[in-house]
């Protein structure tokens, strides 16, 4: 039995016999109207927000970046928010049938469903924010929003390495540590859709106090954050520090930025074995910006995963970096869009 299919922008709807042909009609006619679509990407941080515009094969056209100031309101960050879309919108001539969506990231909890911030410690202020239906009041178009270790992991499996992988973990570290995971090709949220908290991973019971709260999280010890804290901890006059000044001066030779970074990498490596014995990934894509300088830190971090890991286990775990670099969370917000749409790029 043959069967006609009539196929929407985004689903299938049997109507009918004898229709083989048509099908394949509707779906080209589909794709070339999808291709001619553009994405809106808004990823959100604790220190800066990036307004990304790009196409639905993952080509980024434009970026508008700004500072996210202390303190400062939600209304008036999404008020910035939607200037900065305006502005792109506006110079690429573009009209709202043009565009597919809006993706967001945001640090911390998110209800995915409703597009509501629960509880964001780099956002305090937006605690219960309803963020997406906001975004689409002012916007007037489609809004998704996630958390963001989830959407630089759909980043990576739309358009990096994910791609060469089934189940992987995209891992950053940078200011705090997030993972996302996927399994089976498809993104893991969890019950409560807080899966891949792998910065609050317990490694020292009763250990440094994190920012969450808790104390002992990986978080503490491992992340950007630590390393920083470490060498402030340590130095015997009051200087201000950063990691990228850190990883130069560990470059150099400099002792205490070696230590700080070897301690911190020792355990990265412990907590990313505690997963890929638990989960079995086929791969660990690590990003952020500590992975941006590997002196003293790759090294020792492989040979920690190494050592704390089942040989059986690591030997079919790809562990690597991300190529996307510093643009994974662009790529990831408009992955979003075509995740929520279930459009392949």
């Amino acid at each position: 039995m043959i069967f006609e299919f009539e196929i929407s922008d985004f689903g299938i709807r049997e109507f009918g016999f004898f229709g083989i042909l048509r099908i394949k009609k509707h779906r080209t006619n589909m794709m070339a109207h999808i291709k001619k679509k553009y994405l809106i990407g808004i990823d959100i941080g604790g220190t800066k927000t990036s307004v990304t515009l790009g196409t639905t094969k993952g080509k980024i056209l434009d970026h508008n970046r700004f500072s996210s100031r202390s303190g400062q309101k939600p209304v008036q960050s999404i008020s910035e928010i939607c200037d900065a879309i305006h502005s792109l919108v506006s110079k690429y001539h573009l009209s709202k049938n043009k565009i597919l969506g809006v993706g967001v990231a945001v640090p911390g909890h998110i209800d995915v469903q409703n597009g509501i911030v629960l509880k964001s410690p780099n956002l305090p202020g937006w605690r219960g924010l309803a963020l997406k239906s906001i975004l689409r009041k002012k916007l007037k178009l489609p809004v998704f929003v996630d958390n963001d270790a989830n959407v630089t992991a759909l980043g990576e499996s739309y358009f990096g390495e994910g791609r060469k992988f089934s189940d992987f973990l995209y891992v950053t570290v940078s200011t705090g540590i997030g993972s996302g995971i996927f399994a089976n090709g498809r993104l893991v949220r969890g019950t409560s859709g807080v899966a891949g908290e792998l910065g609050h991973m317990t490694v020292v019971p009763n250990g440094i106090k994190c920012n969450c709260g808790k104390r002992g999280c990986l978080e503490a010890y491992a992340s950007g954050t630590a390393i920083e804290n470490y060498v402030k901890k340590n130095l015997n006059h009051k200087t201000s520090v950063n990691g990228s000044a850190i990883a130069q001066a560990a470059k150099k030779g400099d002792r205490l930025s070696i230590r700080a970074r070897l301690i911190a990498a020792d355990y990265l490596g412990i907590g990313l074995a505690n997963v890929i014995n638990l989960l079995n990934p086929e791969a660990i894509i690590l990003g952020g910006g500590v992975m941006s300088e590997v002196h003293y830190f790759w090294d020792p971090m492989i040979a920690a995963i190494k050592r704390e890991t089942w040989p059986a286990v690591y030997k079919t775990c790809k562990i690597i970096r991300s190529k996307l670099k510093d643009k994974v969370a662009d790529f990831g917000v408009l992955a979003l869009v075509l995740e929520s749409r279930k459009i392949a790029p």
